[in-house]
């Protein structure tokens, strides 16, 4: 239990200072378990008081005035709980962007940055690129994409309004042209879905019901169940992706999907068996394992 009278710097009457303030949180989160204890620390007061790491320890004795502590010893206490450290900050960094999270959108993770790099390539040599987001959640691919080709003209959607709030909060802070729309991929195509999409890129939710009890509690307990899991069927809305990239694409259209490591081989084999596609090839992420599915869709013209 906290001692309000020294453990982090503070003396009787007087204020704690910046150095003990880390250095009692960095104690507090690494007797909870949590990862990277001191550098949560330093990233949560460095928010409260509006500086950066260097200046952080280049005045590790300065007094934090009482409500700043008051404020940092909240934030320490919600992640010793196991609050996703992004949601205590209100943002995720996702390819250099300040990307807004709550709990009704998935945080982006790093491997999601592979999504956008192999998406990238794929509209490389294409000017004014259409594309299409299927399932943005904090709108990261869609807004991504947009920042990193401006010239692009990025449609994204998801099934929950809830997200979509949250994505074009994320579009108006970042001053970037994303048109957002409502799409359920367990409903057919909706009007508003764009045709002729030189990319159809989505991260679907791809992890069965059955793995629930076998994730870590930062993410079963913070992310929401709609963007996490597909049910008794991983593949589930892969299925229903063929049918919307056949809908969507342009012929010779690229489509990228995230996925589960354990079903990149049978998402790839659906694609060859169900979809209208060829060049079907499977990208690795940072740590080696199965993540991206891609290829190129034959969608014939339209007579």
């Amino acid at each position: 239990m906290e001692n309000p009278s020294g453990s982090d710097g503070e003396s009787a009457g007087a204020p704690p200072t910046r150095l003990g303030l880390v250095d009692h949180a960095a104690q507090r989160l690494a007797a909870a378990g949590r990862s990277a204890p001191r550098r949560t620390a330093e990233w949560l007061l460095t928010e409260v008081l509006g500086c950066d790491r260097a200046q952080l320890y280049a005045h590790p004795d300065r007094a934090v005035p009482s409500a700043a502590a008051h404020g940092f010893r909240g934030m320490v206490e919600r992640r010793v709980q196991g609050e996703p450290l992004q949601h205590i900050l209100g943002y995720a960094s996702f390819r250099g962007l300040r990307i807004q999270v709550s709990p009704d959108v998935m945080v982006p993770r790093p491997e999601t940055e592979g999504v956008v790099d192999r998406a990238r390539a794929c509209i490389e040599k294409v000017s004014a690129p259409r594309v299409l987001d299927v399932g943005t959640g904090s709108g990261c691919i869609a807004l991504s994409l947009k920042h990193e080709r401006p010239d692009a003209e990025v449609y994204a959607c998801d099934v929950s309004t809830e997200a979509l709030a949250v994505a074009r909060a994320n579009a108006q802070d970042l001053n970037l042209d994303v048109q957002f729309f409502v799409g359920d991929l367990r409903s057919e195509a909706p009007d508003a879905m764009p045709r002729g999409a030189d990319l159809v890129v989505s991260n679907p939710p791809y992890i069965p019901d059955a793995e629930a009890e076998s994730l870590p509690p930062v993410v079963r307990d913070h992310d929401p169940d709609l963007a996490l899991f597909a049910g008794e069927d991983p593949l589930r809305f892969y299925r229903a992706l063929i049918d919307w990239v056949d809908v969507s694409c342009a012929p010779d259209g690229a489509f990228v999907f995230e996925v589960h490591a354990e079903y990149a081989d049978e998402v790839e084999a659906l694609l060859r068996r169900e979809g209208s596609a060829r060049e079907i090839h499977i990208d690795e992420d940072l740590s080696g394992r199965p993540r991206v599915v891609w290829g190129r869709a034959e969608t014939p013209q339209a007579s």
